[in-house]
């Protein structure tokens, strides 16, 4: 059995598989939030297309992403939320994948504030949860 990183996975499920059915083009954007001690963005509102296919495929090596210390949650929604209001374009979907390979390691109130994202957003917004842990 072989076990694919989930880098790979993300690359091709969120970015190679749309882009070869033409449910994606460089049109959308994605951004990626990095959780650790603190939330930062490490791929920001980058178009769906080859290159930044070729940019997951790079962070499977670790050399730009690494993790570490504790995985807080409030700061990476928070970060994320500020990404979605960036947005300017009122008639597009949004959505949002928060994928953790654990439980918290901060304290907040994490339905509140997802609640306050989600309803400024309405039915425009998409919110996935994935957890990869042993």
């Amino acid at each position: 059995m072989i076990i694919e990183p989930p880098r790979m996975t993300l690359a091709r499920d969120f970015i190679k598989v749309p882009l070869k059915k033409e449910l994606r083009s460089c049109y959308d954007v994605i951004s990626v939030v990095l959780m650790r001690e603190t939330a930062e963005v490490v791929i920001g509102c980058e178009p769906v297309d080859w290159v930044l296919y070729n940019k997951f495929l790079d962070m499977r090596e670790w050399t730009k992403a690494r993790p570490s210390g504790p995985g807080n949650y409030m700061p990476a929604l928070e970060l994320a939320g500020d990404l979605l209001n960036a947005n300017s374009c009122a008639g597009c979907a949004l959505s949002l994948l928060f994928f953790s390979d654990g439980k918290p390691s901060d304290i907040g109130d994490f339905s509140s504030l997802m609640g306050d994202i989600a309803s400024k957003f309405g039915r425009r917004l998409s919110f996935t949860c994935v957890g990869m842990a042993e």
